[in-house]
């Protein structure tokens, strides 16, 4: 009797452990997530005129440089090194907030939300440390993988490329007709009534 009181309260321990777990994205996911999300918005935001000179800078026995490209400075390989700089940084403007579509809890900028989540130091912490950690283990990749434009860049490198998300870890937040997020409505008529 005892047995099997015992087996049923293990039993019960390893499956609650289990859907905690997988109702929780992983700092691993959540660090690839900000380092591709983070790329992507800074390199939108140069101009997409401007240019850098990579290759050789040798002067031939003519007295001519040779062997100059020209090549866009947002996606060159010297401009998203530069980006990398301080990057993990960036996991204090990040919250852990429920996915209204998953149901699972997924790493997010805080003014990409409206949705109240978890922005505790050491839930941040851990996402800063998985951020450094994947960024030794993956930078050569993530700088190859960024050199050139995604439709869904989350998606392919995280969950396809490296296989640290799964693809419900990498489902977009769906948008209201007003732009607005399933839930920040409801949580903006709380506040009014109060």
């Amino acid at each position: 009797m005892h047995a099997l009181v015992f087996w049923l309260g293990a039993s019960l321990l390893w499956h609650v452990g289990g859907c905690s777990a997988a109702s929780s994205s992983s700092a691993a996911c959540g660090a690839c997530s900000l380092l591709v999300t983070e790329l992507e918005a800074n390199i939108a935001s140069v101009d997409s005129r401007k240019t850098i000179q990579i290759g050789s800078f040798r002067v031939d026995p003519h007295g001519n440089q040779g062997g100059l490209n020209k090549v866009p400075f947002a996606r060159s390989e010297a401009h998203i090194y530069e980006l990398l700089d301080n990057i993990c940084a960036k996991s204090k403007e990040y919250t852990l907030v429920v996915h209204p579509t998953t149901g699972k809890s997924v790493y997010r900028r805080v003014d990409a939300t409206k949705i109240d989540g978890d922005k505790s130091k050491p839930t941040l912490s851990k996402l800063e440390s998985a951020c450094s950690d994947l960024l030794d283990d993956h930078e050569e990749a993530l700088v190859g993988f960024m050199k050139s434009e995604h439709k869904e860049p989350t998606r392919e490198f995280c969950h396809q490329q490296l296989g640290v998300c799964s693809s419900v870890d990498v489902t977009p937040f769906p948008e209201m007709p007003d732009g607005s997020l399933p839930g920040e409505e409801q949580k903006d008529d709380e506040k009014d009534e109060l």
